[in-house]
């Protein structure tokens, strides 16, 4: 295949007489499979260096002029990470450049044009990348979806088109640029034809139960949200066809303010029109939840765009997704103003940037989105209040290594290992150094790092005599002293403490939560509330948390042991590599045991109810405080255990499924013992360390996530508190915007709803910051700038469950976002918390943009026999949903196979 870059290089090739000997395609390819360019013959200007096929993913601000205001605005809305489906665009090139030899454009002449093989060639491959049988066909031209004009309704659109018609709705759609009706509407908004063109978009079809549109700003009154919505399909919703039901929606509360159910006689599905079912007909098409939900949607909508917006919106699966947005074009009063956004945006970051710098100082400082950061990337102040102290020397962390015999610093004391950043979690490394011994030089290798930054998450902090001061040599001998306490206190606290949390700890922290469940909050005052709130703080983070943090910590210590004993017998990524293996597979994960019972719950074996008995207390994003608990929003498991049904059809599926799993990781470790054995046969010292060391890990792993189960408990009966609270004042969620030293305020007359308001608009704006994942302070000036997502063939991480697997890559922002009839996929997100367990079951492999091998998603990929690879830095970014990959657990690498 030829790379022709430039017009005297194509000249050049032509005049050589190459292009004789292929006088039909000189075809050029570039490695982003995005972008398809084709020359073809006869040589011509107006073919060279066209896009034919732009993907959602890859569509930039840069790229109206190819895919018109409709696959602008999606390729936006994909690339915020709000739910789209899947699709591309046949951008304005391919339909300059079918229609460049026509005598006059017009409906019929363009309906009638016969398209190039070539062209013909990339929309087939481009649509057989998608994974629904059909598709909708949608028209984007150049002056659609603006903010002056939104052309809805003007061009045609085409649905459930099979891959036979998808040719012809192409061409239909092209042609209804030139329909009267179009050109009528250009004649009103003063829009000239010259230099018009048509892009057109192909997008997985959404089976929506309900579809519609959303006015976030009615054109009426500014405090009011306007849905419209019908049972199947929404085609006819923005076309006008039928009466919709109508809903008015507080902006502010969430509250229906007005509704008007119509009658629905028709419905559009799959098949066509079909006549409403006569139960469905008086009925309206959303309950004010999902209203709510769909609010919250605009609301991140308009967020995104810094001004009200038009959305069109389906509802499939148990979520909504978006089909469409535009400025709404119909307002009196003015947009909020972008440039005012930017100008906000700007000024936040350079705040940002400054207190880094104050941070810094002179000191060579790092900062690492790991660890917690991992399941609370983005907290909000109430939550952020509680673990900044928390995660401090004085907080439950700091109990927990001082009980361990370590002496973290002052500043660890005063400060934490935490900073947030852009309202981002990230850990201070040159802090969490300090958690050991104060004043002992352990430091992190700030030039190494930087020149490999992946190294960065879950680095060792290693001793530096370099940077040590003369009060270092002076306390010598104390500090010797301690570290050698330290590892007899260590080594003794971990012979029986798994039987001391399992016997002793465990039960009794149940007790107490199960006692609390059974009083009521209604009759406690708003005072006794704060004090139920700061006694549940104490008890479970500061009493309860350093004995299950104790036991994750003995699980670090106990495997960092295992690789380095191993690495005595061979190289450090083999060692890395054969230590996973050994643990994997192992019983007493009550993850895992979660998800065990949610299966139960899907072949009828126990009810719901009885599930969230047990296990109600633990949430999706369940570190945040404002989440909901499962018991009190069950939709996310409903949507599991409908997707788990799908398998209790089959005799035996859940078992069978599952058993392949456990017998696979299970086969992988047994193999591994026997390649441990071969290794340290004749090393008898050797061998004797390793298999204690090795005990130490098995017995202590499982409590990676039995620890965030028991914390859980204790972490609901905050959040109850708080919700009480919530509720009292009609905050609506604003409680968790306060911090806990307002709680008194509050209650004592001090109205606080434009701190609430002010403090969401500066999260919001703080979160468009772009950010990497490790920060450099003699590079803080880059915080902001736009990452890079360039492309490759191989990607490069940490391996963290063994084995190799390939699959279709499914990216995932969030959980609920899979598809309950997904399999054999490669999972890939930025991280995992318990509440992703379940998709494990029907992965073939898992990709995640942060973590190690004591991360949730690592542990729970060892469990389930799941390859896995860890540290892809913006993998949900540079990796297309749909593209095959090849994972390798064993070297940490994940490939890219081309189509």
């Amino acid at each position: 295949m030829t790379f022709i870059t430039n017009v005297k290089t194509v000249s050049k090739y032509r005049r050589s007489g190459s292009a004789a000997e292929n006088p039909k395609l000189i075809c050029i390819c570039q490695k982003d499979s995005d972008i398809l360019f084709s020359l073809f013959q006869p040589f011509s200007s107006a073919s060279m260096l066209m896009q034919f096929i732009k993907r959602f993913s890859k569509i930039g601000e840069a790229d109206l002029s190819h895919v018109g205001g409709k696959g602008l605005n999606l390729g936006k809305l994909t690339k915020a990470g709000l739910s789209v489906p899947q699709g591309f665009c046949v951008t304005t090139d391919a339909y300059r450049f079918s229609v460049q030899d026509l005598p006059e454009q017009n409906a019929s002449s363009v309906k009638d044009l016969v398209l190039t093989p070539e062209l013909i060639d990339a929309i087939r491959k481009a649509r057989d990348e998608l994974r629904t049988d059909t598709v909708a066909v949608r028209s984007s031209a150049t002056a659609e979806d603006l903010e002056d004009a939104s052309f809805a309704g003007q061009q045609d659109t085409f649905l459930n088109v099979t891959s036979d018609g998808l040719l012809d709705a192409l061409k239909g759609c092209w042609a209804s640029l030139w329909s009267e009706r179009a050109i009528a509407y250009r004649r009103r908004q003063d829009i000239p034809d010259e230099g018009l063109a048509m892009a057109v978009i192909v997008q997985e079809m959404c089976a929506a139960d309900v579809s519609g549109v959303l006015f976030t700003v009615s054109p009426f009154n500014e405090k009011v949200s306007i849905v419209e919505s019908t049972w199947g399909l929404g085609e006819s919703v923005v076309s006008g066809e039928i009466t919709p039901d109508s809903f008015q929606i507080s902006r502010e509360t969430g509250e229906v303010l007005e509704r008007t159910v119509a009658t629905k006689q028709e419905m559009i599905t799959a098949s066509g029109v079909d006549e409403v079912p006569s139960a469905k007909r008086d009925v309206p098409s959303l309950t004010d939840e999902q209203l709510k939900q769909l609010c919250q949607v605009g609301v991140q909508v308009e967020t995104l765009y810094g001004q009200p917006m038009d959305i069109e919106w389906a509802f499939a699966d148990g979520k909504f997704v978006l089909l469409q947005a535009r400025p709404i074009t119909t307002l009196a009063q003015e947009p909020i103003s972008i440039d005012q956004k930017d100008r906000e945006i700007e000024k936040l970051r350079k705040a940002e940037v400054q207190i880094l710098k104050t941070l810094a100082d002179t000191q060579c400082m790092i900062w690492s989105h790991h660890n917690l950061a991992e399941v609370l990337p983005a907290p909000l102040p109430m939550t952020w209040a509680v673990i900044k102290k928390f995660m401090s020397g004085s907080g439950g962390l700091g109990k927990a290594y001082r009980g361990l015999g370590f002496y973290p610093s002052k500043r660890v004391d005063r400060s934490g290992i935490l900073d947030l950043i852009c309202d981002r979690i990230f850990v201070n490394l040159n802090r969490e150094a300090e958690l050991f011994f104060d004043g002992f030089p352990f430091t992190y290798d700030f030039d190494v790092l930087k020149q490999n930054p992946q190294k960065a998450m879950y680095a060792q902090a290693t001793p530096n005599i370099k940077h040590s001061t003369p009060s270092f040599w002076f306390k010598l001998p104390l500090h010797i002293i301690r570290m050698t306490k330290a590892e007899l206190r260590l080594r003794k606290c971990r012979t029986d403490f798994d039987q001391v949390l399992t016997e002793q700890e465990f039960p009794k922290f149940r007790e107490i939560v199960e006692t609390e469940q059974d009083l009521s909050y209604s009759e406690l005052s708003d005072a006794e509330l704060i004090e139920k709130f700061k006694d549940w703080c104490e008890k479970t983070l500061d009493d309860f948390a350093p004995k299950v943090l104790t036991a994750t910590l003995l699980a670090g210590f106990s495997l960092q042991r295992l690789e380095a004993l191993l690495q005595k017998c061979t190289d450090e990524t083999s060692a890395k590599s054969l230590a996973s293996k050994l643990i994997g597979g192992l019983s007493g994960n009550l993850t895992v045991e979660t998800n065990e019972k949610l299966w139960e719950v899907a072949r009828r074996q126990i009810s719901l109810a009885d599930f969230l008995k047990d296990y109600g207390h633990r949430a999706v994003g369940e570190f945040e405080l404002a989440q909901p608990r499962w018991r009190e929003d069950t939709s996310y498991l409903e949507q599991i255990i409908a997707s788990f049904s799908q398998e209790t059809s089959k005799p035996d599926g859940q078992t069978q499924e599952n058993n392949q799993h456990f017998v696979r990781q299970i086969g992988q470790r047994e193999a591994a013992e026997k390649e441990l054995a071969e290794i340290i046969e004749k090393k008898t010292s050797l061998r004797k360390q390793i298999e204690s060391e090795l005990d130490f890990t098995r017995r202590y792993m499982p409590f990676r996530e039995t620890a965030k189960f028991y914390l859980m408990l204790g972490y609901e009966q905050i959040r109850r508190t708080l919700v009480k609270l919530d509720n009292r004042y009609t905050l609506n969620g604003g409680i968790f915007y306060l911090v806990p030293d307002e709680l008194e305020r509050l209650i004592n007359g001090e109205e606080f709803s434009d701190v609430i308001a002010e403090r969401k608009t500066k999260r919001e704006l703080l979160l468009q910051i772009e950010m990497s994942d490790v920060i450099f302070s003699d590079s803080l000036d880059r915080i902001g700038a736009t990452l890079s997502v360039d492309e490759a063939d191989t990607y490069v991480g940490v391996g963290v469950s063994a084995g190799i697997a390939k699959g279709q890559a499914r990216v995932l922002l969030k959980p609920a976002d899979i598809q309950p009839s997904d399999r054999d996929y490669i999972l890939v997100c930025p991280s995992t918390d318990p509440a992703w367990t379940p998709l494990f079951i029907h992965a073939a492999g898992l990709v995640m943009e942060r973590g190690g091998l004591l991360s949730h998603g690592a542990v729970v990929a060892r469990e389930y026999g799941v390859p896995a690879v860890v540290n892809i830095s913006n993998a949900t970014q540079k990796i297309t949903d749909g593209q095959t990959l090849q994972i390798d657990g064993n070297q940490g690498t994940v490939s890219v196979i081309p189509p």
